[in-house]
């Protein structure tokens, strides 16, 4: 599976789960984790200045890793981890069955939608390797920058945004339990401000 990148990227190496274990020293906790979710990873393909026609920018290169799971769901813990143990600009695209999901870290761990293996492709745009990174993570990501704003901006105002959502709609529930109407409109003015 080459992602749709041209096939000069195509590296193909399997990366053995001892290796990375031995090599971060996992704890016996993490270590079982790991093994119980993936069931392998393998540099697919590298996109660097001498793969692709595209001159380097403060990144010389982009590696896809592709993490075979054993289950559907992956601990963001353990992506998390990956991706603060190896020091590479990456994307991690995890496969189960006939589906996969791009993953990548920028600020924060991004995770796109399972999708079928077919219809798992990144598409390569930007004048230079920094440009392409910031495309990739804006397609996994479906972000949408807003004018005026840097990638980190947006994702920091995403992350933002998202949070206020979150605890809005649990005060939301909070408030349709709620049954003394005193508080019942203290709930609904926090609401509010959230909005």
């Amino acid at each position: 599976m080459s992602f749709g990148l041209p096939p000069s990227t195509e590296i193909n190496r399997v990366i053995p789960k001892k290796t990375l274990i031995e090599k971060f020293s996992l704890s016996e906790k993490e270590r079982t984790r790991f093994d119980s979710l993936i069931h392998r990873i393998t540099i697919a393909n590298e996109i660097s200045p001498r793969t692709v026609n595209i001159p380097p920018g403060d990144i010389g290169n982009i590696f896809i890793l592709r993490a075979e799971l054993k289950e559907e769901t992956c601990d963001a813990r353990i992506l998390s981890m990956l991706f603060g143990l190896i020091d590479q600009r990456m994307v991690i695209v995890l496969q189960y069955g006939i589906r996969c999901k791009p993953v990548t870290s920028h600020d924060m761990l991004i995770e796109g939608e399972w999708i079928l293996e077919p219809d798992c492709t990144l598409t390569l745009e930007g004048l230079d390797l920094d440009d392409v990174w910031e495309n990739l993570v804006i397609q996994i990501g479906r972000i949408e920058i807003e004018e005026g704003n840097s990638l980190s901006e947006q994702i920091s105002k995403d992350r933002v945004r998202k949070g206020r959502e979150a605890q809005r709609a649990q005060l939301e529930k909070r408030m349709m339990a709620e049954e003394q109407p005193r508080k019942k409109r203290e709930l609904f003015e926090q609401i509010k401000k959230l909005r």
